[in-house]
């Protein structure tokens, strides 16, 4: 992280905690930020309450980050819509770059931005209008399924009545451009340009931190998640999560949602205090 513009973007808190590990050997295996997907892990996912005891542990957690290179920050990792992560962000005391969107772009808290990724193009606003008109008479007007407001570069479909997330998803791999992808989650269809995914939005956060994704953590719970799992120095997921992450990952905690965030956390500090013990935590 060598341009000084790239160095504004953390802004004086994210440049303080930064500076916080500089002192660190490289290769001492200390893990320094944790990717955390939010629906699924942090929360129980759409429409269900949040457990307000996580998000002030997880804040908790942040603060001590800025104090000791030990407590790896966290960074927001999610398919939700920019405006959402901002809350998340301000309710966990988060402070480094986030991930919204699925990779589409960065939410800056510590400056307020948000940077969309170069490769969606200037016009990715007409280009989601387009798909959306696509997709308006045969599933939307029609009750099949409706679209998650807010999003400006991807699109998330949930299905209505009898409709399935199988059903919704083969509909709309019919009716978007090639050059969209269409993706199964957990309870809905991400349907997102080709390349952007959670993966992409890990890269380019590690270029911004100036930190290798080997020494970053990972948490996830649904199969999108594994685009950045896989590239990650450690992975973990709660017991919430799909089978293919559960069998994707370096460790599954014995709790689900919230719980099981704390108990990775809670190893991975461990691990990074004893880091000559290995890469397992």
């Amino acid at each position: 992280m060598n341009d000084p513009s790239e160095r504004d973007l953390l802004g004086a808190t994210g440049r303080a905690w930064r500076a916080l590990g500089d002192g660190l050997p490289n290769g001492d295996g200390v893990l320094r930020v944790v990717l955390t997907d939010v629906d699924g892990v942090i929360t129980r996912g759409e429409g269900q309450a949040a457990e307000l005891t996580v998000l002030e542990a997880l804040g908790h957690w942040n603060s001590a980050a800025l104090t000791d290179p030990a407590v790896p920050a966290l960074a927001l990792c999610t398919g939700r819509q920019a405006p959402y992560v901002e809350l998340m962000a301000q309710m966990t005391g988060t402070f480094l770059p986030c991930i919204f969107e699925h990779g589409a772009g960065l939410y800056l808290p510590s400056v307020f931005r948000y940077l969309f990724d170069p490769q969606l193009g200037a016009d990715y606003s007409a280009r989601l209008a387009a798909v959306r008109a696509a997709l308006d008479g045969p599933l939307l007007r029609s009750g099949r399924a409706f679209v998650q407001p807010g999003k400006e570069a991807t699109m998330s479909l949930y299905p209505l009545g009898d409709q399935s997330v199988a059903a919704v998803c083969e509909a709309a791999r019919g009716l978007v451009p090639h050059d969209w992808d269409v993706e199964r989650n957990l309870h809905g269809v991400e349907v997102r340009p080709h390349g952007i995914s959670k993966g992409l939005g890990a890269q380019r956060l590690s270029q911004l931190l100036g930190i290798p994704l080997d020494h970053m953590a990972g948490v996830g719970d649904s199969d999108p998640d594994l685009s950045y799992l896989r590239q990650v120095g450690f992975s973990a997921a709660p017991n919430n999560a799909s089978p293919a992450v559960q069998q994707g990952v370096d460790y599954v905690a014995e709790a689900a949602y919230g719980a099981g965030l704390l108990d990775i956390l809670r190893r991975i500090e461990q691990r990074n205090r004893q880091p000559q013990s290995g890469t397992q935590a």
